[in-house]
């Protein structure tokens, strides 16, 4: 149980130095290698996120709702903090933008190693039998829940970090570029609306990790509306239309359509 903030953040470290080697590279993104400047993370790692020239046009909203993803995630984990075995307490990234001196956009956050991917945005889940999937998987079902059914917190990624060294012996789970599906459609290119909900939801299967002091609400017949892909996915708001469920359009022939998948081709971080 915590009542700490679940926020991973840089703190008084604003100051970045980029380098020109990649941690990873995907279709609308590069990730360089950092090292943060002054401040209190002076000269640890940082991981630096900028959009492909291609993409760019994406950016400005890419940008605009990364910080309320992340805010909104916080608030959700610690919740979940509260209530959580002690192994299983959520911490999530917010990094913060910087520009170079030609002018190139980056987000800049903490880097986090041993990087893993648990579940997607489109209804993807990692199929191993680990707890810690088992956790995260619960994580989503109970942002969905805690919403009364308006989003639900996917993409999850990072790292799990069992330290016995932390304050009270606690390991924790760190996460970054979390996306958030919901029915307003609030969260930029990665939040595919209903379309994202019931998909994560037709791949999951409670566990012991879901319904904790109550029965948890879920769609009631939820289906799979993308391809099960470990991408992330981006959608244009354009043609946002087709990302309601009682739009009857699929993504499952045929490549994705106007979604453009975030297939990582270097690393499993970027």
């Amino acid at each position: 149980m915590s009542n700490s903030s679940a926020a991973r953040t840089n703190f008084s470290s604003l100051d970045v130095r980029i380098s020109n080697r990649k941690l990873g590279e995907g279709a609308f993104r590069i990730c360089h290698e950092g090292t943060y400047i002054g401040g209190n993370r002076n000269s640890q790692e940082a991981a630096c996120k900028r959009f492909k020239p291609k993409w760019r046009s994406m950016e400005a909203e890419y940008f605009a709702s990364n910080f309320l993803i992340a805010d909104t995630a916080i608030r959700y984990a610690e919740c979940w903090n509260n209530f959580c075995d002690h192994d299983e307490i959520i911490l999530i990234t917010k990094g913060h933008i910087i520009t170079s001196n030609s002018g190139i956009q980056y987000l800049a956050e903490r880097l986090i190693r041993n990087f893993k991917k648990f579940t997607s945005n489109s209804g993807w889940i990692l199929n191993e039998s680990c707890w810690t999937i088992e956790a995260m998987e619960a994580f989503s079902h109970y942002t969905y829940h805690a919403s009364n059914g308006e989003l639900i917190g996917c993409d999850l990624q990072g790292q799990y970090r069992d330290d016995r060294r932390f304050r009270n012996g606690k390991s924790r789970f760190e996460l970054t570029d979390v996306a958030i599906c919901s029915g307003s459609r609030l969260y930029g290119p990665t939040d595919l609306s209903e379309k994202g909900i019931e998909s994560f939801f037709a791949n999951h299967e409670c566990n012991q990790s879901c319904n904790i002091n109550e029965h948890w609400r879920r769609p009631s017949y939820p289906q799979r509306w993308f391809p099960k892909s470990s991408a992330t996915s981006m959608f244009s708001s354009s043609v946002s239309y087709k990302l309601q469920s009682t739009d009857c359009t699929q993504f499952r022939l045929g490549g994705m359509g106007n979604i453009i998948e975030e297939e990582d081709s270097d690393s499993d971080y970027y």
